[in-house]
């Protein structure tokens, strides 16, 4: 199952999101985000209107990239023609218009003035990363989801169960 979390913030409101490439969503295996509601799996809104407009209708989608078995990010809005402009998000740091970027737990995405953090990611993902890395994992017998060092909560925001200590990932 490929799944990933994310959070963000409106009105003082800390808000999440649990997303699966298996729901039925409007695009099957991906998940488009923006603050369109007819186009959108995940829309985001904010009190400031200011703030929410600039979020695109139809800003990015995350999808299941085959070849690494990994999430990436695709900004939607890369294809705009003039007058419109293409309206970039920002992952961790870099602007990201046309390439597909891969997400990680941790990486911040900006929409516009909205941020969003990846909070985890499912397993599957995070067993094909490069390099061995420390991360919390919660004692979910069956499908267990890992988060980064810094998540200091007692339970998983997932599925609930009781967290673990740190555990060292080797890629597979």
């Amino acid at each position: 199952m490929h799944q990933l979390t994310l959070e963000w913030a409106a009105a003082n409101q800390n808000l999440s999101q649990t997303l699966s490439l298996q729901q039925s969503t409007r695009v099957p295996g991906s998940i488009r985000i923006g603050r369109d509601a007819t186009l959108c799996d995940v829309v985001l809104r904010h009190p400031d209107p200011s703030v929410e407009k600039t979020v695109s209708g139809l800003h990015i989608e995350i999808f299941l990239n085959p070849d690494s078995n990994r999430l990436y990010l695709r900004n939607l809005t890369r294809d705009r023609q003039p007058p419109k402009q293409p309206n970039p998000a920002v992952v961790d740091g870099k602007k990201v218009v046309t390439e597909e970027v891969p997400l990680r737990i941790g990486s911040q995405i900006q929409l516009g003035r909205m941020a969003l953090t990846v909070k985890a990611i499912d397993a599957q993902e995070q067993a094909v990363s490069k390099e061995p890395q420390y991360m919390k994992v919660c004692a979910n017998p069956r499908t267990p989801h890992y988060h980064p060092l810094e998540y200091n909560k007692f339970n998983c925001e997932v599925c609930g169960y009781v967290m673990l200590g740190a555990t060292l990932l080797y890629p597979s």
